[in-house]
């Protein structure tokens, strides 16, 4: 009885002095491929990155100011020196250091002056500040100016995209699009303020704080609209140089 013709595969042994010939030239292929790839994907990525235009980290100074809650947490500092006509006063959007509101203590000071300790994100006119604590002051015995209490500029049919500001500004990248959804909406659910981008006929982004027809957040009602192209019918009001855009978030529309 003959013995079975063994199989003619090859198979290479760790403790083989030599790989067979078939191997070794496949592994003569496949290593520069591979290394080839790697190196071309290095040089890709970045391009593909980059075009997403980044936020920045500022450093963390203290700043005193008026904290208010209403749209959405945010502080209302006075500009130093001569301002040309324009507000007295700069509105920073707040966050806490995570996806969330600013903490508990940080909000019951709502209403008072106080001194806010945190890191400054910002991009283009927007800067937001993840809180890290705020400690009450007495108010400014003499103000040239209070803030304004909002100025109507009319109704408006917007269209654009809602981001949540901490990641949009500068914490992630890319911030935006569809690619950013899950995030932006654990962030806008956990109390990140919502920003809506509207671009202009030359193309400039404008940016509105969104809050319901009586002025108060909208977070927890947005959350199946982030990311999509929408449009919004409301009610334009200027804060100092914040812009808050008032409309039912029930009458959004996804385009």
């Amino acid at each position: 009885m003959t013995s079975p013709t063994p199989p003619d595969d090859e198979f290479y042994l760790g403790y083989a002095k030599k790989i067979p010939p078939g191997i070794r030239k496949f592994l003569f292929i496949f290593v520069p491929a591979l290394m080839l790839g790697v190196l071309l994907f290095s040089l890709v990525l970045p391009g593909l990155h980059n075009q997403y235009t980044p936020g920045k980290f500022g450093r963390a100074p203290d700043l005193q100011g008026l904290l208010l809650t209403q749209p959405v947490p945010h502080l209302v500092v006075l500009r130093p020196g001569q301002t040309a006509g324009q507000s007295q006063y700069s509105r920073y959007l707040l966050s806490g250091l995570g996806k969330t509101y600013p903490s508990d203590k940080i909000l019951a000071l709502a209403g008072q002056w106080v001194q806010l300790t945190g890191t400054p994100i910002y991009r283009d006119s927007q800067t937001l500040i993840a809180a890290r604590s705020a400690t009450p002051l007495d108010s400014p015995p003499a103000l040239p100016v209070p803030p304004e209490a909002g100025t109507s500029l009319g109704t408006a049919t917007l269209n654009g995209e809602i981001l949540d500001a901490k990641c949009f500004l500068g914490a992630m990248k890319p911030g935006q699009t569809k690619i950013h959804r899950k995030c932006a909406i654990r962030c806008i659910s956990g109390g990140v303020p919502p920003l809506f981008r509207v671009r202009n006929q030359a193309g400039d982004a404008l940016y509105f704080v969104l809050a319901d027809a009586k002025g108060e957040a909208v977070n927890r009602f947005i959350l199946d609209k982030i990311a999509d192209p929408i449009q919004i019918k409301g009610e334009v009001v200027r804060y100092d140089d914040m812009f808050v855009l008032k409309a039912d978030p029930t009458t959004y529309k996804v385009l």
